[in-house]
């Protein structure tokens, strides 16, 4: 059963407007990962056309964040061990080089405007607080690689870390980990500033590995604790590699 969903924002086309408010619904976990999607409640729901939604549902689907299950219909795509292992090593790949050239080649004037998205904090606890601050930190990580001058390694990182903010939501938690993620804002935005590219990159990586962990922990924590989420947070994943 779909759960009741605030009313889609008022702007754009009809399509544009179910997207942009599923999606947000599904980033923050609102909408919950492997919840059913019905078009008659979610049209209910929106104040929208089944025509709208059925298409906005067709674009989540192609950006992954929905998937479609025959005779079934639409769901929120699940969450597993696997994508949570691939984002982050997707991201490993990324961001690194993108520090370490933005550090060798961003105008100074560019890095500089990074102070206030860099300096930005989160109450713990407060839901909107933190959604704010993941924006904020989103904009932050793509200015840095747009900064380079490379517009596809910009765009390929803003869809990477889009799709990651619903793990962040996920294995949100009661941890006071404000902080801690903003000194790595400040160190990374340091050594920017001193263009050490070197260091850059290594801040980034542990980084992202320090996240990696956050998250997992949170959703180990958060499947043990609230049903509804771990329903479509698949940690015991059956997927098998190939060994190389």
């Amino acid at each position: 059963m779909t759960a009741p969903v605030r009313k889609a924002p008022q702007r754009g086309s009809a399509t544009d407007k179910v997207h942009e408010h599923l999606k947000r619904l599904i980033l923050t976990s609102d909408l919950a990962p492997g919840e059913e999607l019905r078009e008659i409640a979610l049209t209910e729901s929106t104040g929208f056309g089944r025509s709208p939604v059925r298409e906005a549902l067709r674009r989540l689907v192609q950006e992954g964040f929905v998937e479609v299950r025959p005779r079934q219909g639409y769901r929120v795509s699940p969450v597993t061990l696997a994508s949570v292992r691939d984002l982050f090593e997707m991201r490993l790949l990324l961001e690194p080089a993108a520090v370490e050239l933005a550090a060798l080649r961003a105008p100074r004037e560019e890095l500089e405007a990074l102070h206030t998205l860099a300096h930005q904090t989160y109450v713990p606890g407060d839901t909107a607080s933190y959604e704010r601050f993941l924006q904020d930190n989103r904009e932050f990580h793509v200015r840095i690689a747009r900064a380079t001058g490379n517009e596809r390694l910009a765009r390929s990182l803003r869809v990477l870390l889009e799709e990651m903010q619903r793990l962040f939501f996920i294995s949100l938690d009661n941890r006071d980990s404000a902080s801690e993620m903003t000194h790595e804002h400040h160190d990374l935005y340091d050594a920017l500033l001193a263009r050490d590219g070197a260091r850059a990159r290594e801040l980034v990586v542990g980084q992202i590995e320090a996240g990696r962990e956050r998250v997992l922990q949170g959703l180990v924590s958060r499947t043990g604790h609230l049903a509804r989420a771990a329903a479509g947070v698949v940690l015991a994943d059956a997927t098998t590699r190939r060994s190389p």
